[in-house]
């Protein structure tokens, strides 16, 4: 009897700790209905598909996922990209820093999720593209922690990266890069929590450009609000422009992540702190509040500013006009600050961004 009950622990034990391989592989890669990073054998560097909802043709999305598992337990850091199509950068990121990473001098454990979104990066959209009816666009960085039960392939998409992957592997940090939406130019900044513990201090570490503050709300539904939530310290990092490839700005990402694990104490700062790094360090700008400003009718935008430009208060930022060149708006700043992003694409619909203000503390 005593040796059933043991059996019985060992069992549910092992049931916990387990990855669902579902027997298919993609490109050499076995696909997973499951991911328990405890089940991966220490020192290791692990790739492998996510297998998320069937799309309308029958066939499942697929999700990669990177996971770097040290050979002593630490600190578990969740890097995700792409949780927009159009925020191609992060992806970037996140291959370069799993795979530099030696998992036998790893302490802990890295995930990275290298292109959450991959409905719409095949349509290049910045939002999920459902097929159903006429078609329509939903920002996935709005439905966590989504519902694996619930009739709906967003909410289905979400629920499965959440359910999972992401809250089943007790993450204790997470980075979501994200960039700018098409149509858009951003500079690099972060947005953060600074009630929620250690995100100072990943603030500190960013060396962006900018830093905006937020109060993290679940209800919102964005990644690192609900991760917040739940204590798990959580920061979005914006990387400039939507549908690039930008190196300078991959590198940034690339450095923060190693000066970040080596705080944690998971794994040494391979990189170390770059001249680039070392001018910035200290510089970025502590942002009070956002000012949006968005379009009142549909025209043709000329901005008059630029990225990461300090301005003041009244001062223009950027002129709309009609199809025979005739002014009908005008942008000023509302306080003093500098520009975080603004319009890439001079037609603008009612309701676009136009410009957006880090006002001054």
């Amino acid at each position: 009897m005593k040796i059933n009950f043991i059996a019985s622990v060992l069992f549910a034990a092992f049931a916990r700790s387990a990855i669902v391989y579902t027997g298919d592989t993609i490109d050499g890669y076995q696909v997973a209905s499951q991911i328990d990073v405890d089940a991966l054998p220490p020192g290791s560097n692990t790739r492998v598909w996510l297998q998320m909802p069937r799309s309308s043709i029958g066939q499942s999305w697929h999700v990669p996922v990177m996971i770097a598992k040290g050979k002593e337990g630490g600190k578990r850091l969740l890097m995700n990209s792409g949780i927009h199509g159009d925020g191609l950068n992060g992806i970037r990121v996140v291959q370069r820093v799993i795979n530099d990473i030696d998992a036998s001098k790893l302490k802990g454990v890295v995930i990275g999720i290298p292109g959450a979104n991959v409905n719409g990066m095949l349509y290049g959209k910045h939002s999920f593209v459902s097929m159903a009816g006429s078609g329509f666009l939903t920002n996935l960085n709005q439905y966590f922690p989504g519902d694996v039960e619930e009739l709906d392939d967003v909410y289905q998409y979400v629920g499965i990266l959440w359910d999972r992957l992401i809250s089943s592997n007790n993450v204790t940090h997470a980075v979501d890069f994200q960039t700018a939406a098409i149509g858009n130019t951003g500079s690099v900044y972060v947005e953060a929590d600074k009630a929620v513990d250690y995100v100072n201090t990943m603030v500190s570490l960013s060396g962006a450009d900018i830093a905006t503050y937020k109060t993290s709300d679940p209800d919102n539904g964005s990644l690192d609000e609900v991760l917040n939530s739940k204590n798990v310290s959580s920061i979005v990092y914006q990387l400039a422009n939507p549908r690039l490839f930008e190196l300078d700005v991959i590198q940034r990402g690339y450095e923060y992540i190693f000066r970040l694990i080596n705080d944690l104490g998971i794994y040494q700062n391979t990189v170390g702190d770059t001249d680039a790094y070392k001018a910035r360090k200290g510089a970025t700008f502590q942002a009070s509040a956002v000012q949006n400003h968005y379009a009142n009718f549909g025209g043709f935008v000329e901005t008059e500013v630029e990225l990461n430009q300090d301005v003041k208060e009244g001062q223009v930022l950027a002129t709309m006009y009609d199809p025979h060149g005739d002014v009908i708006d005008t942008f000023k700043a509302k306080s003093n600050g500098r520009i975080l992003a603004m319009n890439s694409d001079p037609l603008r619909d009612p309701g676009a961004l136009v410009v957006a203000v880090a006002a001054s503390s």
